[in-house]
């Protein structure tokens, strides 16, 4: 697998942790991590990106699928293609 591609989920991942749904004030009900403009629908959304960037950026062989969703991802979140 090409290491850019591990660099590029890396990056995504970087970014989308911002927007992570954890937190270490899980007993504060107000407290919401990330940015707090977001819908929830949305703010779940960037954690299920978040999660499967994480994966793609640990692993050792991405599948075409994985590359093609790789790509999707990059492209949805503003990140260019070159």
């Amino acid at each position: 697998m090409p290491t850019h591609r591990v660099h590029h989920a890396a990056l995504l991942a970087a970014y989308l942790a911002q927007f992570d749904l954890t937190t270490d004030r899980e007993h504060e009900p107000r407290a919401r991590p990330g940015y707090a403009d977001l819908p929830d629908t949305d703010r779940a959304r960037r954690h299920q990106d978040y999660q499967r960037a994480l994966h793609w950026a640990q692993a050792t062989t991405l599948t075409d699928v994985d590359v093609e969703e790789l790509e999707e991802m990059r492209r949805r979140y503003g990140f260019p293609l070159r």
